[in-house]
Parts: structure tokens; C-alpha cells; sequence
């Protein structure tokens, strides 16, 4: 490994928090960057397909994103070290404080934008960036138009902390130009990230014994969304309250979760024990007990459902309230992913 004096330490811990490794890489400490490049990433796709996947397990998920986080600091810590200790320079103070540095300044910016300038003794400017990052922050989750403004001031404030910094250069425009637009798109990513999750992935907690053996009260489920899914016989679907179910039940939930029977075009009767769809009977494995009910639907219609709960004799389902309409199913449960006992993917 050749050493490099003219390498900042603090540049290399603002490398390394955009992703593990890449601060090693400019250190000159090759191997090492790419150890904890490959072991992120390798521990993120562990982590997402623990947690989201139907055959995972979720507490593996959970601890592989405690290990992830745990190498990501370690990463900023380990590139820091490896530019610091080979300079052993005097006034290279490991908290700059009598001797101003940029890449310090950019690094605390970057935690809260208005930090860097009131370090570079910037009070008004870094007050004033302060004061909106901290206001933003708090209105984000009442307006989510404005989820653009934070990304955008935190990258105005990288830029400007460069700008009000007594030493320019060439290089250090060039990389400040380039770091201002990573951090620009990687806050935009982060800020958008949970809209984008919800739009796809739900929790789901189970609240009655209606689906009692398959579900049980307090599970977690996790339910896939997507506007193309088309339900399937046997599915265990979420949805929200339909008119007919606000009509019968006037206490409604906000959701339920039950199985689909019938699909469009099928007849589903039930009669001695069974369910019969279009005169063939339904081997249903996953019931608490044979129904001890009869009834019959009419030939349900496009875009509408059968569906009825695993505990038959103790749901309120279609053979109360009757058809479900397709468009307020929210998704398909695939996983139960809590308590870690009932960790499992949800077979039909």
C-alpha cells in the first residue's frame, strides 16, 4: 500500500458514507474496500430477501440489517483511520478545530444541513439553513409534496459550505460539484424510498380468530401489492371495507383478510360440510371445521369475489355480506412474518 500525504481524512469518511468501501478505495487500502463493498452489499440482498421474501426468515433479515448498519459505520471509522494515522501530522487534529477544514465542514453538513457554516462561523446563513432542514423535516410526513425540499436544500448547503470556505481549487470544485449531485439524488431516493415500499409491500396485523388455523390473532402478515394482481381460488387477500360490508356491519374495519372461494363465472354453494364450486366440492385442507351452514351465491360477476374465512363458523364473510368487489382488494398475504415462531410463507 503506497501512502498518499496529500490525502484528507475526513474526504475519505465523506466518501464512505455514500457506501461502504469507497473511502478504503481512496485511501489506497484496496483489499479492504473491497471487503466491506462485497460484505454490504452481500449482506443487504441477505437482509431484503430474509425480510421480504416468502420463504425468508424475517429475524435473520432484521439482524443482517443490524450487521449491515454496524459495518457502515465501522466502514467511516476504518477509512477515517487509514488516512489519519500514515500522515501523523501534527496539526492534523482529529476534530478540527484550531486549523478549519473543508471536508469536516462537508461532513457535518451532511448530518444536519446549517452545521458545516456554523462551524466556519457562517451564524446567519447556517441558522437560516438550520432552522428550514429542522422545519422541513417536521412537515414531511404532513406534506409529502414536500419531500423534494430537504434533498434540495442539503445539497445547496454542501455546495455553499464549499463556496463560503476560505481555500478553493480546481480538484476540490470538481468533487464538490460531483458530491453535490450524489447527494442530492441519494436523499431524493431516501425520502421517496417508503412511498415507493408502501406502493408494493403492507403489514398487516391479524385482529380476530376469523382465519384461525392458518392465521393466527396478532400475526404479522405481509401483503404484496401490485395493480395487475389478479386474484387466484385460494388467495388470502387484504381489503378494505366494501358498501355491502358497510351496509351489513356499521362498525366496519378498516381492513380485513380473508380467502378468495370464487372466482368470476363460478357458483359457490355450501351444504353438508363442503364447499362446492360449480357442483365440484373444494378439498380444503386449511379450515378450522366443516361449515355447519348452507348456502348458495348467485354466478358471480366480472370483477367481484367469493371469499369466506379459514374458521368458518366464526367469520363474517361473503356468505353474510356477498360479493367482493375487485377494486377494494389491497393485495395478496404471502408471508406471516411475526412472531418469530410463525415465521412462514402462506400457502394456498
Amino acid at each position: 500500500m503506497s501512502i498518499n500525504l496529500d490525502k484528507d481524512p475526513w474526504l475519505a469518511v465523506n466518501f464512505s458514507m455514500f457506501f461502504p468501501g469507497i473511502g478504503q478505495f481512496y485511501a489506497g487500502n484496496y483489499l479492504r474496500g473491497i471487503l466491506f463493498l462485497n460484505g454490504q452489499i452481500l449482506l443487504l440482498i441477505i437482509a431484503t430477501w430474509n425480510i421480504f421474501g416468502a420463504k425468508g426468515n424475517t429475524v435473520t433479515g432484521f439482524i443482517c440489517l443490524v450487521i449491515a448498519l454496524l459495518v457502515y459505520f465501522g466502514n467511516i471509522v476504518e477509512a477515517y483511520l487509514g488516512v489519519y494515522y500514515p500522515r501523523r501530522e501534527q496539526i492534523l487534529e482529529k476534530i478540527p478545530r484550531k486549523y478549519k477544514k473543508l471536508w469536516f465542514a462537508i461532513f457535518i453538513t451532511r448530518f444536519l444541513p446549517g452545521l458545516g457554516h456554523l462551524y466556519l462561523q457562517k451564524s446567519v446563513i447556517g441558522l437560516i439553513l438550520l432552522t428550514a432542514s429542522l422545519i422541513l423535516l417536521s412537515l414531511n410526513n404532513i406534506f409529502p409534496e414536500l419531500l423534494l425540499i430537504p434533498p434540495l436544500i442539503a445539497a445547496i448547503a454542501t455546495y455553499h459550505t464549499y463556496r463560503v470556505f476560505p481555500e478553493h481549487s480546481q480538484i476540490k470544485h470538481r468533487i464538490i460539484i460531483i458530491m453535490t449531485g450524489i447527494i442530492f439524488l441519494i436523499s431524493v431516493m431516501g425520502n421517496y424510498f417508503p412511498q415507493w415500499l408502501d406502493q408494493r409491500f403492507q403489514k398487516f396485523i391479524i385482529p380476530s380468530e376469523s382465519m384461525q388455523p392458518t392465521l393466527q390473532i396478532n400475526d404479522i402478515v405481509f401483503v404484496s401489492k401490485s395493480p395487475n394482481y389478479v386474484p387466484q381460488q385460494k388467495d388470502i387477500v387484504v381489503f378494505t371495507p366494501s358498501e355491502n360490508i358497510k351496509v351489513f356491519d356499521p362498525d366496519f374495519a378498516d381492513y380485513y383478510i380473508k380467502r378468495i372461494i370464487g372466482t368470476p363465472g363460478d357458483i359457490v354453494e355450501v351444504k353438508q360440510g363442503k364447499v362446492y364450486i360449480n357442483n365440484q366440492p373444494l378439498q380444503e385442507s386449511y379450515i378450522a371445521e366443516s361449515p355447519r351452514y348452507q348456502w348458495k351465491s348467485p354466478t358471480i360477476p366480472p370483477n367481484h369475489y367469493i371469499v369466506l374465512g379459514d374458521n368458518r363458523n366464526d367469520s363474517l364473510d361473503s356468505h353474510y355480506w356477498g360479493l367482493l368487489p375487485r377494486e377494494v382488494i389491497v393485495g395478496k398475504a404471502y408471508k406471516i412474518g411475526w412472531p418469530p415462531h410463525r415465521i412462514q410463507a402462506i400457502a394456498p
